[in-house]
């Protein structure tokens, strides 16, 4: 497989093996928000209104734009 990807082992197995960054860990967090809330109103909500109902029930302040960029990810 690395040499497919053209990456040393050590660099895989260094990256495996690594700490999640905070901001990646919240953005985790967020997709499972994203995620739950699209399943509950059965997905009607835009990236806006999904903001504001996330901010308002779970007393965030997310940004529409990073709402956007994260219910845009395929691994949704």
């Amino acid at each position: 497989m690395c040499k497919q990807l053209e990456i040393s082992r050590s660099a895989y197995y260094k990256w495996l093996h690594r700490e999640i960054p905070e901001q990646e860990a919240e953005n985790m967090k967020l997709a499972e928000l994203i995620k739950e809330y699209d399943e509950r109103f059965n997905h009607i909500l835009g990236y806006r209104r999904m903001t504001s109902w996330i901010n308002h029930f779970n007393h965030t302040s997310y940004n529409p734009k990073r709402v956007h960029r994260i219910d845009m990810l395929p691994s949704r």
